[in-house]
């Protein structure tokens, strides 16, 4: 087997576990809980092991200058024709050469460790992680050999260890985050719903990294989740819009920030715009909901009622009652000026209008009936029934 051959099947199982985006209920605060970008676990394992070498060598000759002198290595040939062949990518030839290396040398942190990404690169995943586990007993203070724990628990979606290890790395030393190290442990921190570290390691991100967008995206997601520090959240999806401003799940997420701040407009231009992935379409439907109410609020019936029915249309059947509830509102209240237009004006047409808006009235306010008993009893009760009468007797008498 060789190392090329890894590096495709690894990079295939990190696409599909990045590949899902999870959609949200209805529901304020709530969204959907966008997948880092995919770090290519195979590359990271690399990465890992050839930092890990360098920090190995370096306390090893730490270790030999406080002692005074160095020891001979008995494993020294083996292991310099086992990394030769690793470096070539022979990873059957380099697991036996690296084999005998430890066991010529079994005290060696390096010998374990390259055995472990040897292992590792022939696919024998938990003996790789066996090695791992010995090469950072022996030497703890390389950070390196955590990140490539974790990232090999990562491959196999073993979440908690992955994640327990990558801040193990970062706290032994918190200088060695890089963009694919950053993705990586931001996904391990999602997966098991860390958010404290999703938002620690992110925002180190757009620090050390502000080109990188992945962060930015997450910081910006993680505050709206935990409903704090909006203001921070506005600037982080302000900031990944502009490096990515054709990505429709940053115009989603976008959306709804501005939704919040009450730019309407903008918000729904950034929505529709989103509709370009298919799979954003509950997603989107939130952001209409949330325009709509603000726009009932404001008193602008019309296109309150606009965009709630586009969002209704967008949602999933099941979640129709909030839009409902708000159209139902914003219906009634658009049908009273209706009405009074079509008797000052004798209107037979738009008499059959407010006929018509308030049958669908009374239908939304039954659907929506466990939002709001309360107040949608009142109207059905107290408000409806009369109006509707008067309307209808209008709509009959007009000629």
């Amino acid at each position: 087997m060789d190392l090329a051959q890894v590096r495709r099947g690894f990079a295939s199982v990190a696409v599909l576990l990045s590949g899902a985006v999870a959609l949200p209920a209805l529901a304020r605060a709530q969204q959907p809980a966008a997948a880092p970008a995919p770090a290519d676990s195979t590359s990271l394992l690399e990465h890992a092991a050839v930092q890990a070498r360098l920090v190995a060598a370096r306390l090893d000759s730490a270790a030999a200058a406080q002692a005074g002198h160095r020891a001979a290595d008995p494993s020294a040939a083996q292991y310099e024709n086992g990394l030769a062949q690793l470096t070539n990518g022979q990873c059957d030839a380099a697991y036996l050469l690296l084999r005998g290396a430890v066991s010529a040398n079994q005290s060696s942190a390096r010998n374990h460790g390259d055995l472990a990404f040897s292992l590792a690169c022939r696919q024998r995943l938990d003996d790789a992680a066996t090695e791992y586990a010995t090469a950072i007993r022996l030497q703890s203070a390389n950070p390196w050999y955590y990140v490539g724990l974790a990232a090999l628990r990562g491959t196999q979606e073993r979440w908690t260890e992955a994640a327990a290890n990558y801040m193990l790395a970062f706290s032994v030393d918190s200088t060695i985050l890089y963009p694919d190290l950053v993705h990586a442990g931001i996904t391990a921190f999602t997966h098991t719903g860390n958010a404290d570290q999703v938002l620690a390691w992110a925002r180190v991100g757009t620090q050390r990294s502000p080109g990188d967008a992945m962060p930015w995206l997450r910081l910006a997601l993680t505050l709206r989740q935990r409903g704090e520090n909006m203001q921070e959240g506005m600037d982080a999806i302000r900031h990944y819009h502009a490096l990515q401003a054709d990505n429709k799940m940053g115009d989603a997420v976008f959306s709804l920030y501005l939704s919040d701040a009450g730019q309407n407009d903008s918000a729904l231009a950034l929505a529709s715009a989103a509709l370009g992935d298919t799979t954003l379409r509950e997603y989107v439907s939130v952001v209409y909901l949330r325009v709509g109410a603000h726009l009932v609020q404001a008193k602008q019936y019309e296109q309150a009622a606009a965009a709630l029915n586009t969002g209704r249309n967008l949602a999933v059947p099941g979640s129709h009652a909030r839009f409902s509830l708000y159209l139902g509102i914003a219906n009634l209240q658009r049908a009273v000026p209706l009405y009074n237009d079509a008797i000052e004006k004798k209107n037979c047409d738009e008499g059959k209008a407010v006929d018509s808006i308030l049958a669908t009235v009374d239908r939304d306010l039954h659907e929506s009936m466990s939002l709001d008993s309360a107040l949608v009893t009142h109207i059905l009760t107290d408000m409806l029934p009369g109006f509707r009468q008067k309307a209808s007797d209008f709509k009959n008498n007009c000629h």
